[in-house]
This record gives structure tokens, sequence and C-alpha cells, in this order.
């Protein structure tokens, strides 16, 4: 039999099918069985056509193997053996040893929280950086802004992340404030690069007292200084974030000074007035001295008296500070009374006469009005005033000068998205985030393809909400306060995807519940819905959840106690078949659920209580506080059973009784209860099995080591296990471990290229974690001495090692003699034939050669002699 592979080194990409071709010849003289094993690969691994052949004499046939390695594998060499068995007689057996060269794919993903912060000199945010990647990610974390105004500090400022492992940064980004005007946008690009090389010069040094911090401040130089990076120098941002800075002179104080600034404009000019006034001759002055005397005591020497309340047009909230000017009715060109409202929007004024009047309202930002609700004097109404009475209700409506609303939407993708200006309903929600209790839309704007809005001619002042919209995202709040006539600019709210549903229905012990307000919780979103009252009563649909997420889920109606659970939704999730339950008094469990042995917590158990009559149905948290749980809306007094089920674990049942006041009675069996709940431990329903296999030490007997590379087959004749012994990380060296094992007898093998295989049976329980941890032999070995004309050969000979069908043009393996002329060669494939040739420099020709058969785990020693 002769095997020959058509090559033994491939480089396998994962999810791409590599190619290899068997040739198998039968060289002797009658028709022989073969059968075709891969061996230190998954069998999933590999895809072949045929594995049992059978050929006539000198007749031969090529197999083609697909070897395709999944997902998440470890970047490096692999190797598998390709092992070809004669099944007649001689029953030789073939293995050919192919190396699998797994390349390297960084892969790395940042994420910012908050995404956008608005702070002032300071902006703290959180980084989560993942290696997503098959290989070890080292690098330095940088961060850079377009203007090149912002020091950037990382806690820690360098990473070396393992395949799978995540780290969480602190970001601390520091800028100088603007000094006037409204907030200032950065964006923020978040990136790593490869750190700098031994002993190179860090790009920014940090402070010696940060050092044992393990801060690093980088201040991203200005564009124009900055020189054009070398290929390779400069990776693109990974995460990208918004930094929001209040300038120290804001709208409100620059408007006080522009007041202050009219004020003193305005007392120039009445100085100014009132010197020329003074210059006017004696006669005229008290001229007009005796007539502005005759009209004021004509004016306030009544006893009559007139009040009335000022309110918001909007919102019917008092106005305080408004001017309040009262007129003769038939001459409104100068008031005879004014006064101004209070807090509270009141005003009043007395000692007037008897007569008829017009009143004027005047505020900044204000549309003036005369009373009740006229422009102009003309279509105002007469005030008559009776002798010695006093008139009440005077109340009027100001609305402000028209404002608007500029700003931005962000997210991934805002096309088609619009924000509509709502008024709030009392109780509404807060400040952002999604919100379904906005009332009557006042005006809605499609937004622009770069996420800018605006919204004109809107009535001021008032509250609104700002609530943008679209298909397949979460629908997003923001809270505004416009002042009368404001101008308001920079505002700003992100659109989330909102591409999850949560639906169910909720029903009481009488039957279907309809009328429940369930709302869904996340952060700063928020959803809510009210169960259907007629068709399919109780049911309900929580659309336009962003994921992935948590949420929790409030189930409430007046006259029924509120229930609470928590659920999560995986990227694009529609969760279905959520069953909710109110009951007419509250009662609530909690706890938390861990693995045995070890008591790590255990995420996505089922966990059902029930009293016969209600059933709730909840799960313990995969993320947050993993492997709590919580149920509320319990009838109490009363008993419940709670029973624990995951799939790979062995069910759990307890009963739980809770008193009047909502306690666990100490009646209660098979529950460990703390002030944290109840706490259960589940037993794993399959057994592990796990070790490191080692194997004497080369050249010495007495020293194990760990070795890599070694096939584990745990086999019980109708389920087999294979797996191969870790090589890195050097921590894992040599160790594996086969997990949800079903409880049973099991022949467990352990073989290795070289070494002689051992096997044990073992008998395996439910949750056992069994270690097995074997002493391989030696691995097969040959050395020798080289000695030419009786003396042994200076150091330096060359001695080439072949397999048999290699030889002479594929040397197996090369060393040279040192000084006493010996050579050795350790850890060599065994069962195998190999020559051995001798020569004293590299291309002269062999001066000796030798045939060794070597067997599994020997140790052969040799002498060669070199012809003269």
């Amino acid at each position: 039999m002769y095997v020959e592979l058509s090559q033994r080194r491939i480089i396998a990409v994962p999810r791409r099918p590599e190619p290899i071709e068997i040739t198998i010849s039968n060289t002797s003289d009658v028709i022989g069985g073969y059968t075709l094993r891969f061996l230190g690969a998954d069998p999933s691994w590999i895809e072949v056509d045929e594995t049992e052949i059978s050929l006539f004499p000198d007749e031969t046939r090529t197999i083609t193997a697909m070897i395709t390695v999944p997902d998440g594998m470890v970047a490096g060499d692999r190797r598998i053996t390709v092992q070809v068995r004669e099944l007649t007689p001689p029953e030789a057996t073939s293995v050919e040893e192919v190396v699998l060269v797994v390349p390297e794919a960084r892969s790395v993903q940042m994420r910012v929280d908050p995404m956008a912060l608005t702070a002032g000199k300071v902006g703290r945010f959180g980084l989560l950086v993942d290696n997503t990647g098959n290989t070890t990610v080292s690098g330095r974390l940088t961060g850079t802004d377009a203007e090149g105004k912002v020091q950037f500090e990382f806690e820690p400022p360098v990473l070396d992340l393992e395949p799978g492992e995540h780290a969480v940064v602190e970001i601390k980004a520091k800028s100088k404030r603007p000094l006037v005007g409204g907030p200032f946008v950065r964006v923020l690009d978040i990136g790593m690069e490869d750190p700098p090389p031994v002993g190179a010069p860090a790009p920014v040094a940090p402070p010696p007292a940060e050092s044992v911090d393990q801060k690093l401040t980088v201040k991203t130089p200005k564009k124009k200084n900055r020189a054009a990076p070398s290929p390779g120098s400069e990776e693109p941002p990974l995460a990208n974030a918004s930094f929001v800075q209040k300038a120290l002179l804001g709208r409100g104080l620059l408007s006080l000074f522009g007041l202050l600034f009219a004020l003193s404009v305005f007392a120039v000019v009445i100085t100014l007035a009132l010197s020329k006034i003074v210059g006017q001759s004696a006669a005229d002055r008290n001229l007009a001295l005796e007539i502005a005397q005759a009209r004021n005591a004509a004016a306030t020497s009544g006893t009559s008296g007139m009040s009335g309340t000022v309110l918001l047009l909007t919102s019917g909230k008092p106005v305080p500070g408004v001017a309040v000017d009262v007129f003769p009715a038939d001459d409104t060109s100068a008031p005879i009374a004014n006064t101004a409202t209070s807090k509270a929007g009141t005003w009043s004024v007395s000692n007037l006469p008897a007569g008829d009047y017009k009143i004027t309202f005047r505020g900044a930002g204000f549309v003036q009005i005369w009373y009740p609700q006229a422009l102009s004097a003309d279509n105002s109404k007469t005030v008559t005033l009776e002798a010695n009475s006093k008139k009440a209700g005077l109340d009027v409506s100001l609305g402000g000068v028209p404002a608007s609303i500029k700003g931005t939407v962000l997210g991934d993708d805002v096309s088609a998205a619009s924000v509509a200006l709502t008024v709030p309903v009392a109780g509404g929600a807060g400040t952002s985030g999604s919100d379904s209790t906005t009332g009557a839309v006042v005006q809605t704007v499609p937004i622009g393809s770069d996420g800018s809005f605006e919204l004109t001619n809107v009535p001021s002042p008032s509250v609104y909400d700002l609530v943008v919209t679209k298909t397949g995202y979460a629908t997003a709040t923001q809270r505004v306060d416009v002042g009368a006539g404001e101008e308001r600019d920079g505002v700003e709210i992100t659109l989330r995807k909102g591409d999850g549903v949560i639906s169910g229905a909720v029903s009481s012990a009488s039957g279907a519940l309809g009328g429940v307000t369930i709302t869904a919780s996340s952060g700063q979103t928020e959803v809510t819905t009210i169960s259907l009252t007629s068709g399919d009563v109780g049911s309900f649909t929580l659309r336009g959840l962003p994921t992935p997420a948590s949420y929790t889920v409030v189930a409430s109606k007046p006259g029924f106690a509120t229930q609470t659970m928590t659920l999560t939704l995986a990227k694009g999730q529609k969760l279905t078949g959520v069953a909710l339950t109110l009951g007419k008094s509250s009662g609530s469990l909690n706890g938390s659920v861990t693995l045995l042995p070890d008591r790590d917590p255990a995420a996505g158990v089922a966990v059902t209580v029930t009293d016969g009559e209600q059933t709730i149905i909840t799960a313990t948290q995969s993320s947050g506080d993993i492997g709590r749980w919580k149920v509320g809306g319990l009838a109490i007094p009363g008993t419940y059973t709670v029973t624990f089920t995951r799939s790979d674990l062995a069910s759990q049942t307890l009963s739980v009784s809770l008193d009047a006041s909502g306690q666990i009675t100490p009646g209660s069996q098979g529950a460990t209860v703390s002030a944290a709940g109840i706490e259960v431990s589940m037993q794993p329903s399959a057994a592990v099995v796990k070790g490191t296999i080692k194997q004497p030490e080369s050249g010495s007997s007495s020293t194990n080591v760990p070795v890599g590379e070694v096939t584990v087959q745990l086999s019980s004749g109708t389920a087999t296990y294979t797996v191969i012994t870790a090589t890195v990380p050097a921590a894992d060296l040599g160790s594996y471990r086969i997990e949800n094992i079903p409880p049973g007898t099991y022949t467990v093998s352990v073989s290795r290229n070289g070494v002689s295989p051992t096997s044990t049976i073992m008998q395996l329980t439910a949750g056992q974690v069994r270690d097995y941890s074997p002493v391989l032999a030696a691995a097969a070995s040959i050395s020798g001495t080289v000695t030419q004309g009786g003396s042994t050969v200076p150091a330096g000979w060359y001695v080439d090692i072949y397999r048999s069908p290699d030889y002479p043009d594929d040397p197996y393996r090369t060393v040279r003699t040192n000084a006493a002329g010996h050579f050795e060669f350790d850890d060599v494939d065994a069962p195998e034939v190999y020559v051995i040739e001798v020569r004293p420099t590299r291309g002269s020709a062999p001066q000796g050669s030798r045939t060794v058969q070597l067997a599994a785990s020997e140790q052969r020693t040799i002498n060669l002699r070199a012809e003269q």
C-alpha cells in the first residue's frame, strides 16, 4: 500500500472549503480493502464522498476531501492526521500529517456610552471594547476630534485582549469651553493603534503623577499642523461620540447684559430730555406742571378700582412682570395709571374716578393686546367704573411672539424620519426617551438627510414634546421649554433602532383582562400600550423596541395589583406568548439561581410560578444581574409551586407559601430563603470530562510536562466525542474539556503520533466533573554517534532522516553532530520506517546511511559509520 497527499500544509480560512486529495495505491498482488479516517479534526469539518474503497492489484484511486474549519477558530497551526488502514492482510496502516494554518483575523468592536453628552470643560464617557477576532489584540487607544481641540484620557490606555475577551475603559474628554453663544458640538472619534515598539518613545508621555493610575492623555494636534500619516500608521475610528460643550456666557446671561445696556441708553435719553425741559422758559415749565398736576389729581382722586389676572394663552399658567396701562376711553395717547402683574399673574389699580376706561397689556416677547383680546384700542372693550366700585375679573390671555426650534436628529440612518411638535399630557414623560403620552400635534416636519430640522411659527411661550418617529425605530421624545419669541437652536435627539416586539395577553383569575396599561422600559426607552377590550380581549403588542436590550415590563390597572417582569430581547427578536396575570392583591417572589458545583450564576432558566389557577412564567436574567428573577402580582395569602427548568439542567421544584403580608412562611418546602430572596442551586443533567495530558520531558524520565495536539476520544458505542489538547495559550497547554456528556459508561482513549496510545473505562453520572489526566509514554526518538575510521566525526556533520516513502527527495528532519559526534532526533512519528544519512557538508554526497524500523514510544540508539 502506498499513500500520497496532494498538499501537507493548508491555509484554512474559516467557512471556506479547502480540498485535499488522498491517492491510495494497491502495491500487493491481491485485491485490497482500505478505510480512510481523519484524526485530530472534528468530523463536522470534513466532507468526503467515500471512506472505504477496494482496489485491484496495482490499481490507484484518488479520494477528494473538503476541509472547512468553523468560525471562532483561534489563529495558528493545527495538525490533523490522515489515516489509511488496510482491511485485508497484511493490515498495514499509513498515517500522513497535514498542517492546517488558520490565518489571523483581527476584529475589534467599540461602543461609547453615552453617545452624546452635554457638559462644560470636561466630559466623561464609558467605552466597551470587544475582541471579536481570532487572535490576540494589543493596542493603544486613540482619540481625535475635527478641530484638534480636545485632550483625551483613557483608563487603561493600552489594552491586551484575548479572542472573545472584552474590556471597559473610562474616557475623559477635556477642551476649553466657548466664551459666548449656544452649545458647541464636538464629534469625538475613538480608535486603536498598534502599541509602539519596545524602546520607542511614546507619542505623548503622561505626567509622572498619573503613571501609577495607568492614565494616558492624548492631545490631538490641529489639523493644519498634522502631517499626513504613513500607510498603515493610523487606524480608522471604531466608535464615535458627541461632546456638547456649553458656553461660559449663555443666552440668558447675554440677554441680561443686553437689557442692562438698553436701560443705560434709556436713562441717557431721559436725562437729555429732562435737561431740555429744564432749559425751557419759566412760564412754559409752570404751565406744563399745572397741566400734569391737574390731570394726575383728576385721575387718582377717585374711589373706584379694577383688577384681574394675566395668563398664558398656550398653557393657562400665570405670567408675572406684564405691564398693565389704563387709559381714558376717549384718549389712548397717554396712560393715567399703570402697574405690573405679580408672580401669580394678578394685577390691580385703585384710586380711579368713575368713568370709562381702556386697558392694554405689554410684556417682553409677547404680542401687545387691549382688553379683552384686541390688537388695537379701537377694537377693544370699554370698562365702565361706577363711583365707589371695584371691578374684578378683568382677565386676559397673552400669546408670545411666534418662536422657532432648530436641531439635529442623530442616528445611523435618519432619512425618512419626521419630527412632530406636540403638547404634553399632564403627568407624561419627562425629558427624553420614547414616550407615548404626548397630546395634540401642533405641527410635523420631515427630517433632512443630514438629520437637521426646523419648526417655525411655534406658539410661545410653552412646553412641548419633540417626537421623532421612523418605521422600524424606537420613538424618541425630548421635552423643550420655549420662551416667548425664543429662537431655540442646537436641540439634539438620538434616534435608536427599534425592531423588537413583545406581544402576549393579560388575564386575571376570572379570564382575559382588557384595558390594562403595559409599559416596557429600558434606560431612556419607554413604550406603552393598552390591552384590547374587544375582539381578542386582553392581547397586547409593544412595538419599536430597540434591541438587543433587557426590558422591565409593568402591567397595571386600577383595582388590580401591578405585575412586573424582566424580559431580554436579542437583536431583532420578536418575543410572543408573554403571559401576564393580574391578581386582586399584591405579592411577589424573587431570588437567584446558581449552578453546582461552582455556584456560578445561571442565565436563561425558566421560572414557572403557579397556584393552580394563576400561572406566571419568567426567566432568570442573561445580562446585568445574571441569574436573578422576580415575579409580582401574586394573590396573597397563597401557596405557590415554583419550578426551575433549563434543557441542560436537572429540573427543580419547590413549594412556597405567602402570608397576608406577602412574606414567605416557615412552612415552605425545598426553599432556601435569605434577604436576597429564594436561593436555588441546580445540578447539570450531563457530565464533564476534563484534564491535562502530560508526557516525560525529552532527555528526562522523571519530569512530566503538558503536551498539546493529543487526541482524546470518549466513546460509548453509540456516541463519540473527540477533542485535541490545547497548544495555546501557554497557560492551557495540554488541557482539554468535553462537556454535555450524557451519563453512562465510556471508553476514554488518548493517542499522539509517535506515542503508544492509552485507554481506560469510566462511569459518568449526571452533574459529575471527572478529571482524567494520564501521563503518556515517552515519545519515540532516534539518537546515536557518527564515527569514521574508528573515531567520532568532528562537530557540524549533517545527519538527515527520511520517511522511507520520501527517500531521498524530502528529508523529514536534519540535525548536526556535536563535538562528540553525537546526534539526536526527539519526538518523531512512530511506528515508521526511517532512512538516516550522514554527510560532512550540506550538498556533499552521503558517506553513510542506515534504515531504522521504529515502534511507538521506542527510544532507539544507533551508530553510523562514515566512509573515509
